[in-house]
């Protein structure tokens, strides 16, 4: 556990520049460019466990939670087409809670637990907006 916050440390601010400085650049929106391997790998570590390698609500440990956890492949379907950005980030990032949605219980409060591991607000920002990219990227037509 040691080992990997200093891994993380040491590549946090690549991490932060590869992913912060193009987010800047769109201002907001979900980023056009292709899924790279850090946020596919960021999704797999922290949300597959319950979403899914897919992000369709079936991961192990879904069938363990008292409420099945949502198919992220059909947030824009169910946005009129259109990807939730903002909402998905505040989600994740833990002022989801205001709008009911991320109960303690079920999904943590990633922005929180990623803080725990030592990471300031930028990475935090930067971890949580390479989850989202990632999850613009899988969305059903």
């Amino acid at each position: 556990m040691r080992m990997r916050r200093c891994v993380q440390k040491i590549l946090a601010p690549q991490r932060f520049a590869a992913f912060a400085l193009p987010l800047l650049a769109v201002a907001g929106a979900a980023s056009a460019a292709p899924v790279s391997d850090l946020q596919r790998q960021d999704y797999m570590e922290y949300c597959a466990s319950c979403h899914g390698p897919m992000g369709r609500g079936d991961g192990p440990v879904a069938a363990e939670l008292k409420k099945r956890p949502a198919d992220l492949t059909q947030l824009a379907k169910n946005n009129n087409g259109q990807f939730p950005y903002t909402r998905v980030r505040a989600i994740i990032d833990g002022r989801g809670q205001a709008l009911g949605i991320h109960g303690p219980a079920e999904m943590p409060v990633w922005g929180q637990r990623f803080r725990d591991e030592g990471n300031n607000d930028p990475q935090v920002r930067a971890k949580i907006l390479s989850i989202v990219d990632y999850l613009a990227s899988i969305q059903e037509k």
